[in-house]
């Protein structure tokens, strides 16, 4: 019988890793021996080691060994099980394939992924909902798609660039793998980072509370992202070392993007100001709602403090924190790098994008002298 291990994604020390399905007493898989995590199998097909997805359950996993064993044993026999498997996928239905297909990314991506590619997926499924199988879209028929996206959703270049890029992973997956290569994709748009000058920030936190100002200082510091913030708890913070941590809460349905911990190091002054902010009875988080539950409001009071500060609502939002702290990282002499590594970014070029040259340097302009072209002007 062909060989099909199944492995299980957890967390070990401060990484992810696949570990086999520990045995009980009567040597048979102990399924609940490890914590919660995603399934995968493995087997070895022409000498190279192969892996897949299989679930969240363990139903899910034994599935997806036995129709691997089958198809292998399929092979060793002279029998194309690929080949039928292959035709059968040719046959299913847009709709079944789409549905399948984001049972498998909800199993694999965090909540606010599956979200953008179920969104994206049923706007496709929607214009081609007069197709039968997604053998039978064509090239031109996904250009056709594009201008539909900017004519009736209003998208711009690089969200219409977006939703490709997830329909196109959807189309390799049933089989289509070449077919957005022939595909005209609109130009991306570079825009610049969003910063937060100088004035704004000081009227901004002048109209904050005690509470607020803790809180929207954290984001201006450290640069985390909204959930990163909502789930920040007591135990992340060394006031010691006077950093911060991004650590998966699985129990609370937190983990980081792309998976991965990271350690910030803050201001002193940020440090003591958290230490000194109120620790609410019954609750772990740093910034909790009223009830002491997570704070899924920090959007809205955000705008709100902009308000009383008299400011534009709409030039305020909590991203554009997080941009303002690379943008002045950068520009205080940190290497890229190093900012790369405080912002939790997969790439180095994504990091350099902040690299944007300083605004306030009309009072230093105006101190440039240019011998007989300016003077006496």
């Amino acid at each position: 019988m062909s060989r099909v291990n199944i492995l299980k994604q957890v967390k070990v020390g401060d990484r992810w890793k696949l570990v086999s399905i520990p045995h009980d007493d009567h040597g048979r898989n102990n399924w609940k021996a490890l914590p919660e995590g995603r399934y995968f199998i493995e087997w070895w097909e022409r000498g190279k080691r192969k892996r897949q997805a299989a679930g969240v359950t363990t139903a899910e996993a034994l599935e997806a060994a036995r129709r691997r064993r089958h198809i292998l044993e399929g092979r060793a026999l002279g029998i194309e099980a690929q080949a039928a498997a292959d035709e059968e996928a040719k046959r299913t239905p847009l709709h079944v394939a789409l549905k399948r297909y984001l049972d498998v990314v909800e199993g694999l991506k965090k909540p606010n992924t599956l979200r953008k590619y179920r969104a994206v997926l049923n706007r496709f499924l929607d214009y081609f909902s007069g197709r039968t199988t997604p053998q039978s879209i064509t090239t031109d028929d996904l250009n056709n798609f594009m201008v539909y996206l900017k004519r009736n959703y209003r998208l711009d270049n690089n969200s219409v660039i977006h939703n490709m890029i997830i329909v196109a992973q959807f189309l390799k997956k049933q089989g289509r793998p070449g077919l957005t290569r022939g595909v005209d994709l609109p130009e991306a748009i570079r825009s610049l980072p969003e910063e937060y000058s100088d004035q704004e920030l000081e009227l901004f936190f002048a109209a904050c509370t005690k509470d607020e100002y803790a809180l929207y200082l954290t984001f201006l510091l450290t640069g985390f992202r909204e959930q990163e913030v909502v789930y920040l708890s007591w135990d992340d913070i060394n006031f010691t070392l006077n950093t911060v941590r991004v650590t998966a809460k699985p129990e609370l349905g937190f983990t980081p993007k792309r998976w991965e911990e990271r350690e910030v190091p803050v201001p002193k002054r940020l440090s003591e100001l958290l230490k000194a902010h109120p620790h609410r009875s019954g609750s772990h988080f740093v910034f909790p709602s009223p009830r002491g539950n997570r704070e899924l409001h920090m959007l809205d009071r955000c705008k709100e403090i902009a308000r009383r500060a008299k400011l534009d609502p709409a030039r305020f939002h909590l991203r554009k924190f997080r941009s303002t702290y690379a943008t002045r990282m950068l520009r205080a002499g940190f290497d890229v790098r190093t900012v790369q590594h405080w912002m939790g970014h997969k790439s180095l070029e994504t990091t350099m994008r902040y690299l944007a040259p300083a605004k306030d340097v009309h009072d230093r302009l105006d101190k440039v002298q240019i011998a007989g072209l300016l003077d006496g002007m």
